[in-house]
């Protein structure tokens, strides 16, 4: 089936260079949002729905696309997806309005998933089982997570070297190398996984339905104020009927998308709330950002210098928690690394927040969180897999794209979003208070502004207006200052919540138990 001769290196790294372009044709576009906004005069509104579209589609295709991942010819599922992502990313560039623009990411997304999925068949059919699970899953998530981070950085810079098309024809060369590669790579055109097609479009239809109800609330829950709108109200009481629906719908079907029967393994369970703890512990990373643009006014460019930090930590956990996970070390060692370099990421941030810092600042910080990473990653996706039949590999794989990416990354970013603006608001009153004329620090600043604004030759009461609006403007800064603090200070707390409970219960100590299900690094 392969070129080369049979588990030769340079076979395995074109066979995981492959995956790459599949894995970021959402990544290199992260940083155009403005000039696409500006592109097509986008409401705020609109261009939030926008961004969050093309996210929902690919989670929703997923289980589709493992599906016909596994039926569709190997060579032809791979040229195809080139080519028709080539077509996708192109008309990007042509199009009218920013609901084409939608659309065609969209399919874009959706052909990602396919790619993703059938690029990973080879790699599972050539070196595995012989090919030790725990290096499988270290490497694919080193290559997600790594090229992630390298697409995002380059994405900025593309765009602030020409405009937003740029990533789009740099995402277009990306394509045509895999194209390239899976010609010369793949001799014989077979479907060695491909099994009776049986798919459950009833299930799939009703968890479109959720994810559906999930982007309503993250595009507009923090704007109409959560539970103080009827419609937020109402979409949330949805949510549980569409969920009792779907149990409902379980029991008059023999292969559902998310079989209850997955939820008797005591570590689906625990490795869904583990992966929903570790997505809410890494959707901070949003705050950083708002941080470096909003307030300290930081373009893309010093933005995307984060995603360097990260992957420097990545390039130092995920080979070594790999390591670790290969030569069968307690579970509960890699838990307790991962978890404390999530912790110090956030401890270290709450003394960062402060006026004047630079962007040198955040890079240590930011390098514990890619370390937190690598070594929380691999083995989550490890733990929720352990002892799991394949007949349930897709339940156990939904259960926790479900618990991270939906409920935690997605939503729980919103809620945070929302957060951090009451705690921006209660600062703010608590600090607006204090400017009076007792307060004499205050009345001092107050004046020198005034004496600063008349120097300058304005009248008595613009320079005593000029002065009130400075001084109001600091006070915003010092508030959004203290928000931050306090969620980060929040979430120090968490990370370092979970190693006592493993200590104190002494949990995990074993090292990792078999896996068979495919690795879906996603």
């Amino acid at each position: 089936m392969f070129a080369g001769k049979k588990g030769s290196v340079f076979t395995l790294i074109g066979l995981y260079i492959l995956t790459i372009p599949f894995f970021n044709g959402l990544n290199v576009t992260t940083y155009d949002n403005s000039q696409v906004m500006g592109h097509f005069g986008a409401s705020t509104t609109v261009f939030t729905y926008s961004v969050y579209i093309p996210i929902f589609v690919m989670l929703g295709f997923m289980p589709l696309g493992l599906k016909l991942g596994k039926q569709i010819k190997v060579r032809t599922m791979i040229l195809s997806a080139g080519f028709l992502s080539l077509i996708f990313n192109s008309a990007l560039l042509f199009v009218p309005s920013i609901e084409w623009f939608v659309f065609f990411r969209s399919l874009l997304a959706i052909v990602s998933v396919i790619g993703i999925f059938a690029s990973m068949v080879p790699i599972l059919i050539k070196y595995n089982p012989a090919f030790n699970m725990a290096l499988l899953y270290g490497i694919l998530q080193f290559i997600q997570k790594g090229s992630q981070h390298l697409y995002q950085y380059f994405g900025a810079h593309f765009t602030s070297f020409h405009n937003w098309t740029f990533g789009i024809y740099f995402l277009n060369v990306n394509f045509l190398i895999c194209i390239l590669l899976a010609w010369y790579f793949y001799k014989v055109d077979v479907a060695p996984m491909k099994t009776p097609f049986q798919f459950d479009w009833r299930g799939w239809i009703v968890m479109l339905l959720f994810f559906l109800i999930i982007l309503f609330l993250c595009a507009e829950g923090q704007t109409r104020n959560w539970l103080s709108d009827p419609k937020i109200v109402l979409a949330i009481g949805l949510l549980f009927i569409m969920a009792g629906i779907y149990l409902l719908h379980v029991r008059f079907t023999n292969d559902p998308i998310i079989n209850p029967d997955v939820y008797k393994f005591k570590n689906v369970v625990i490795g869904a709330f583990l992966m929903f703890y570790i997505g809410i512990m890494n959707g901070t990373g949003s705050v950083v950002t708002g941080y470096m643009t909003n307030v300290l006014g930081f373009d893309s460019v010093l933005n995307a210098l984060t995603h360097l930090a990260i992957l420097f930590g990545l390039c130092i956990s995920i080979p070594l928690s790999t390591y670790l996970l290969y030569k069968r070390i307690y579970l509960a060692t890699i838990w307790i690394m991962g978890f404390a370099c999530y912790g110090f990421y956030h401890i270290i941030l709450f003394f960062r927040f402060y006026p004047g810092v630079d962007s040198s600042d955040f890079f240590v910080p930011l390098v514990f969180k890619g370390l937190g990473m690598g070594f929380l990653f691999p083995v989550s996706l490890l733990y929720i897999s352990e002892g799991v039949p394949p007949q349930l590999s897709t339940s156990r794989m939904m259960s926790g794209i479900i618990a991270q990416a939906i409920f935690a990354s997605l939503l729980g970013g919103a809620v945070l979003g929302t957060f951090i603006s009451n705690m921006n608001v209660q600062h703010k009153t608590g600090l607006s208070q204090q400017l009076s004329s007792v307060n004499k620090m205050a009345e001092n600043q107050l004046e020198s502004y005034k004496k600063n604004f008349l120097y300058m030759g304005l009248s008595d009461a613009e320079a005593q207006k000029k002065a009130e609006k400075s001084l109001s403007n600091q006070t915003s800064q010092a508030s959004i200052l203290l928000a931050y603090k306090d969620v980060y200070l929040v979430m120090s707390a968490i990370c370092f919540l979970p190693i006592f409970i493993i200590l104190l219960f002494k949990l995990w100590r074993r090292p990792i138990g078999r896996v068979e299900v495919e690795p879906i690094p996603i």
